[in-house]
């Protein structure tokens, strides 16, 4: 599952590297190579970030080995070490910096910086300014930027289990979703339920001892039980504050969700590991 992380990061690297590409489909969701500009080092960009018809001034900049965004004179730091051997003059292999609009709605425009870690710990930082404060400075650890809906500001990162569903990973293992955030003026808006990837949703897990299904996530309603020792499939993570669930299928096609706590729910030779 470690190489199938890396090839996954790897594919989407070489997307956002050959061009801007333009995703249609029936939520007219954009591909998160479909951005206003990309910003190189050391050059200065003149664009309205705030919607108030004024220029704001962008500039991307490296001291030593740290990374900067500089924004009407305000400096925002986005990496403290990367590749000491990139040329100077073109943006670090491992952080790319991009100019969005996430939600042609909210008449802003947003700067969205992907830093490709070490093992793939990969992250995603969504910032946005007014004038010379920085109204908005939001990272999404172990998250790797997907696809945005520009009619209404919905993001869909690629995020792995150490990312803000990490608690997950005790009750089911490693993991790899879709996490969504919404965007809308100078907030973000965490959604609180995940589907998980097509090879994780394939994946089958035994259960480790009797499991109660329940109709929704207020767990109010029982619908079945799950068996010791019976197969799982996981469809989908669900996260408001501690409470949390995960979407299931049984061996019989039926659907309900199971609560997650601080215990492993699946046998543990059944369950994936990567890290």
């Amino acid at each position: 599952m470690k190489i199938l992380k890396k090839v996954s990061t790897l594919l989407l690297t070489i997307t956002m590297i050959f061009g801007s590409i333009f995703v249609g489909n029936m939520n007219n969701s954009y591909a998160a190579t479909s951005y206003k500009k990309q910003l190189a080092l050391e050059k200065t960009y003149k664009c309205d970030l705030d919607g108030d018809g004024d220029k704001d001034s962008i500039k991307l900049h490296r001291k030593g080995h740290k990374l900067y965004l500089i924004v009407n004179g305000i400096s925002k730091k986005l990496c403290s070490y990367y590749n000491p051997e990139n040329d100077p003059n073109l943006p670090p292999e491992d952080c790319i910096v991009r100019v969005y609009d996430l939600n042609k709605k909210d008449k802003t425009l947003d700067i969205v910086s992907i830093r490709f870690g070490e093992d793939n710990y990969n992250e995603t930082r969504i910032l946005k300014f007014r004038n010379k404060t920085c109204k908005l400075d939001k990272a999404y650890f172990d998250a790797m930027f997907k696809s945005y809906d520009p009619s209404n500001g919905m993001i869909t990162m690629e995020e792995y289990d150490a990312g803000r569903y990490s608690n997950f990973v005790k009750g089911i293992g490693c993991f790899c979703i879709y996490d969504k955030v919404r965007v809308n003026g100078y907030k973000v808006y965490n959604q609180y339920t995940a589907n998980v990837v097509e090879f994780n949703k394939k994946h089958k897990y035994i259960a480790v001892k009797n499991l109660t299904v329940y109709k929704s996530t207020s767990g109010s309603k029982k619908l079945f039980t799950i068996k010791k020792g019976s197969k799982v499939y996981i469809y989908a993570l669900y996260q408001n504050g501690n409470k949390r669930y995960i979407k299931v299928k049984n061996g019989s096609g039926r659907y309900g969700y199971v609560k997650v706590g601080t215990s492993l729910l699946f046998e543990s030779d059944s369950c994936l590991w990567w890290r």
